[in-house]
């Protein structure tokens, strides 16, 4: 079992780092080395635990996604698809906002060419009432889950709501406290409701344990990818970048024996998917927590 978490760590990042070497120049064999021995460190890697390669890599994408142009594209289709999400402080690069990057993850699995306009709050066009907004041929929409309906109805291919064990609804129904039991933890600063909320959000963790095990196949409602696995890839990567932060809490194990190893390995699984990495829809882990100090006031 650590072996295969070992594995696990490493994949988590195979597809952003190769955004990296993509904009940086990185050799590839810099990149590939990290898996072709199953698992196991290189001579320079070895004096480091699995949770310091991590954040060593991660911080190379963070670096590169400051520059400019980072989130540029060579897309020359002009479909009518406009995505205006949270921007950056700067304005210019997307900020971290996990409903957007889901509305993209959603494009992204369709092969959509899109436009992403990240927005300022203070700037937002006359037709955008909340961000994300989605602007399709004329029509605007609001709120994620609907615009990814819509997009499920509008482009029916690569189908992200066939019914599994559960349905995309379901699994959505029965984790819709998660976020909500997350965000009020990250934000808690009443060491009298600590305890409780902690607790509360862990219940949230072995409902989400008990959902996977109980599922035949990889995927949180059965054996294909749904939207309730792209709804719920960038909370995961919220929770574990905030919570580690602010409370020293860890529910994805990069190291050591995972606590609930059916959800750890689920969302290893979804930390390796190619839409979730891809560096259109990135934003760094700094971003997310420079994001959870302006809602906790800090």
């Amino acid at each position: 079992m650590t072996r295969l978490r070992m594995v696990c760590g490493y994949l988590v990042l195979l597809m952003v780092i190769s955004q990296v070497a993509a904009f940086t120049g990185m050799p590839r064999m810099a990149r590939v080395s990290l898996v072709v021995y199953g698992g196991g460190k290189t001579a320079a890697e070895a004096p480091k635990t699995q949770k310091a390669i991590f954040r060593e890599l991660r911080g190379k994408l963070n670096e590169a996604a400051s520059k400019d142009g980072f989130f540029d594209t060579n897309e020359k289709e002009a479909l009518e698809v406009e995505l205006f999400c949270k921007a950056a402080k700067d304005g210019n690069q997307i900020g971290d906002c996990p409903f957007a990057q889901f509305i993209q993850m959603v494009m992204l699995r369709k092969g959509l060419a899109y436009t992403v306009r990240p927005t300022l709050s203070d700037a937002k066009p006359d037709f955008v009432s909340q961000l994300p907004t989605l602007r399709y041929k004329g029509e605007v929409l609001t709120d994620s889950l609907a615009i990814a309906e819509f997009l499920e109805k509008t482009f029916p291919h690569n189908t992200l709501t066939r019914q599994g064990a559960f349905s995309y609804q379901e699994v959505l129904e029965k984790t819709a406290g998660f976020f909500p039991a997350m965000s009020a933890w990250i934000k808690n600063k009443d060491e009298g409701t600590e305890a409780g909320l902690q607790a509360a959000f862990e219940a949230q963790l072995d409902l989400m344990d008990e959902i996977v095990r109980s599922t035949p196949g990889q995927y949180i409602c059965g054996i294909e990818t749904t939207l309730a696995d792209l709804y719920l890839a960038p909370q995961f990567f919220h929770g574990m970048a905030a919570l580690e932060h602010f409370k020293d809490f860890q529910f994805y194990h990069i190291d050591g024996m995972p606590t609930r190893p059916a959800l750890e390995n689920y969302i290893g699984r979804l930390f390796d998917m190619e839409e979730f990495n891809n560096k259109k829809a990135y934003y760094s882990v700094d971003q997310v927590i420079s994001g959870w100090k302006t809602a906790r006031g800090d």
